[in-house]
């Protein structure tokens, strides 16, 4: 046996179309520093360094990212959202005695203790660092692995585990530990920046020093979704980011060198053709994917990123039509799902038409109160947008707007906001037609909220009804979207 110890980093996601994985990895002990009080981050702490040793000569954000090799419109909202209000810089960017302070109470640090992780299949070192880890036992299911979801319902879950593994575990240098470091603090920046509950969210280190202790064997639990049909959409297990790209890459060199491992993932999407390799029964569902997609909305590949979300969807229609009594976890999906829709297609319009003068928007240090009275002037001046819809438009964090803007958030309602405001820039912008169409308009935004709803796992118990009416609302969007 490889090992007996499981850990589970986050929550499990509700998530319908979903697989449970036990992944081996050398789990490897780290020192790393733990703040008094409130932590600066990497981008936060270098910066201040930087103006603190550069004395009275004046630092504008241009050299601090030309000097750092950052872009500048993620240095200025540095200085500008979080240096400033909190008092460590001045109106001038001059370090002030509480930023000096809070540079030397980050310097005298406690040390804590952590674990990084090496996959004990591929041999590649996973970018997260897990400052607290949770210890689950599994539970007897048909002598099968598995585990229990929830106490009070007493629902189980079972979970494929990897048990072959090539790798002996590595040292680690110098070079490794900082890599894995930066990826993990990168990671955490983004997600209190976009994300909208991070009150457990550990705050990230930059120092590190490795424990005397030898490596241990141990299994991570990982969460795919396979609601596409045809692959896994694995779900960041230490709950940084919706989608953790980089445990589908160690996925996807594993299955290559565990035939197991292929013919599990086949047997779970009910395809697999002896006389096809495995790469060729995925690109063939992938095809038949694509092409019933294709069928319905024949300009949807003109939309990076679109295919595998109306796949999604068009199957969990057929199901509700097929089922007069379909359960709420399904009704609950398909309304996230349709959410996720409006995402991809606003995502893909700002990157053809993003907002070129991004200084337009309200500073980051202004109250909200005038953050949305300077927004509502953008939005009359850009827009044909009635008070009432801009009352609606704004029904979203001010600062998410700027994030937005600039590339680093993407909820539903900031994209739809920042591409309003957008459209002075354009003579004919593709999305036009939903200021004219209030009530698409209307439905679009109360699509957001119900989504919200959904993906936060509340008790609402949508109808199936709810779910068709949306599916149709969708609908109507991509037709006005998706014009030859």
């Amino acid at each position: 046996m490889f090992a007996n110890t499981y850990y589970r980093m986050s929550e499990f996601p509700r998530v319908k179309h979903s697989q449970l994985f036990a992944w081996p990895v050398y789990s490897k002990e780290v020192y790393l520093s733990s703040p008094k009080g409130r932590m600066l981050n990497l981008f936060e702490k270098t910066i201040l360094e930087l103006i603190k040793v550069t004395g009275s000569r004046s630092l504008t954000s241009t050299q601090i990212a030309e000097w750092l090799g950052l872009e500048e419109d993620m240095v200025l909202y540095i200085l500008t959202a979080t240096m400033q209000p909190n008092g460590w810089l001045d109106k001038n960017f001059k370090i002030t005695s509480e930023g000096i302070k809070l540079l030397e109470s980050n310097e005298d640090a406690d040390i804590t203790s952590a674990l990084i992780f090496q996959c004990a299949v591929t041999g590649k070192w996973l970018p997260r660092v897990a400052y607290e880890s949770n210890e689950l036992e599994p539970v007897g299911l048909n002598n099968k692995l598995a585990f229990k979801l929830d106490r009070a319902s007493g629902r189980t879950e079972q979970a494929y585990q990897v048990r072959r593994y090539i790798n002996a575990p590595n040292e680690v240098d110098e070079f490794i530990l900082n890599d894995i470091i930066k990826k993990d603090s990168d990671a955490r920046w983004v997600a209190f920046n976009v994300m909208d509950d991070v009150d457990s969210l550990a705050k990230s280190s930059d120092r590190a020093i490795l424990s005397s202790k030898a490596s241990s064997s141990d299994y991570i639990l990982v969460w795919a979704d396979r609601s596409s049909g045809y692959k896994f959409d694995f779900i960041d297990p230490f709950s940084l980011s919706d989608k953790a790209s980089w445990m589908h890459d160690l996925f996807e060199q594993a299955s290559k060198a565990l035939p197991d491992l292929q013919k599990f993932v086949l047997s779970r999407f009910n395809h697999e053709d002896e006389e096809l390799t495995y790469t060729e029964n995925l690109q063939l569902m992938q095809e038949k994917a694509r092409l019933e997609v294709l069928i319905q909305y024949p300009s949807a590949h003109s939309i990076n990123g679109l295919i595998e979300p109306l796949f999604e969807l068009l199957n969990d229609k057929e199901k509700l039509l097929c089922n007069k009594n379909s359960e709420f976890s399904l009704n609950r999906s398909v309304i996230n799902s349709c959410g996720s829709i409006v995402e991809v297609i606003c995502k893909n319009i700002l990157v053809e038409k993003p907002l070129k003068r991004v200084e337009v928007l309200p500073t980051p240090n202004l109250s909200n109160d005038k953050k949305k009275r300077e927004l509502t002037l953008l939005l009359k001046t850009a827009t044909t947008l009635t008070n009432t819809q801009i009352q609606t438009v704004l029904k979203v964090q001010p600062g998410k707007i700027f994030q937005t803007a600039i590339g680093r958030s993407s909820t539903m309602r900031s994209l739809l906001a920042t591409i309003f405001i957008s459209m002075q820039e354009y003579s004919h912008h593709p999305m036009s037609f939903l200021i004219s169409d209030v009530l698409l308009f209307d439905e679009v935004y109360s699509l957001s909220f119900d989504r919200d709803e959904a993906s936060h796992g509340n008790n609402t118990k949508y109808t199936r009804e709810q779910a068709l009416h949306y599916i149709n609302i969708v609908d109507k969007f991509l037709k006005k979207i998706l014009v030859d």
